[in-house]
């Protein structure tokens, strides 16, 4: 697009969209940058050029520079139109041809005589799906008891009984949870104490190996009764958050 600034000097804009019965148009000072055209702000006026040719000097008006510049009339501008079809396509948020052409049956859609889309980038990386990550057979302990998972979270509302945390016991093998109410942390050796006697007694077998992050409420007491029972116990690595 070729403007006439109101020195007499011609402006040449690239990439822009002229939309004739908009009142106000505004254009990129970054754009203008791309094209070589140097900008300068100072003291409320603005200048515009390019190398030594000054191709515009405005002032500012309450937040704004306005330019007073007219479409020239010496160049024949070529403005590409979008084929209203690709543009119903993306303003309805790049909906099925079969959907539009519901649509423009019923006249819905302005200036759409017919729906004939061509491959849609946008549409194609939408529906590209993701490498699947490599399956592995899941990992468990062969036999019942043989490792016990544990960890203590923290409820964000007191329970009816005054409860504020939980712990978990989760057997490897079978993946069943056991849960607890806790009051406080230090409830969970004996709480612990409980849960091996009920799992041992129906199963008639023993807790081998119990598995938890670390927490100072499976250190001290909790990891000498464990060394007591000859129940080896396991640290993973501590998330902080």
């Amino acid at each position: 697009m070729h403007l006439e600034t109101a020195n007499g000097t011609k402006l040449v804009l690239k990439s822009v969209r002229h939309v004739e019965a908009l009142r106000l148009n505004i254009f990129s000072v970054g754009l203008l940058d791309a094209n070589g055209y140097s900008s300068r702000f100072e003291d409320g006026q603005y200048k515009l050029t390019k190398g030594r040719m000054v191709v515009t000097k405005v002032n500012r008006i309450s937040l704004l520079y306005h330019v007073s510049a007219n479409l020239s009339s010496v160049y024949a501008n070529v403005l590409e139109k979008e084929d209203p079809c690709v543009l119903w396509h993306k303003r309805l948020g790049h909906m099925s041809e079969k959907g539009m052409t519901v649509l423009a049956k019923k006249n819905l859609l302005k200036g759409m005589t017919g729906v004939y889309l061509n491959k849609c980038a946008d549409c194609l990386v939408g529906k590209q799906h993701r490498i699947a990550f490599k399956s592995l057979p899941p990992h468990k302990k062969p036999l019942l008891l043989d490792l016990v998972h544990s960890d203590v979270c923290k409820m964000s509302v007191r329970s009816i009984g005054g409860a504020k945390y939980f712990v978990t016991f989760i057997v490897d093998f079978s993946r069943k949870v056991w849960a607890f109410p806790l009051k406080s942390k230090d409830q969970v050796l004996g709480v612990f104490k409980q849960f091996q006697a009920s799992v041992e007694r129906e199963t008639e077998k023993k807790i081998k190996c119990i598995r938890t992050n670390n927490g100072g409420e499976y250190i001290g007491l909790f990891d000498a009764y464990c060394k007591e029972q000859w129940i080896r116990h396991q640290f993973t690595q501590r998330h902080h958050s």
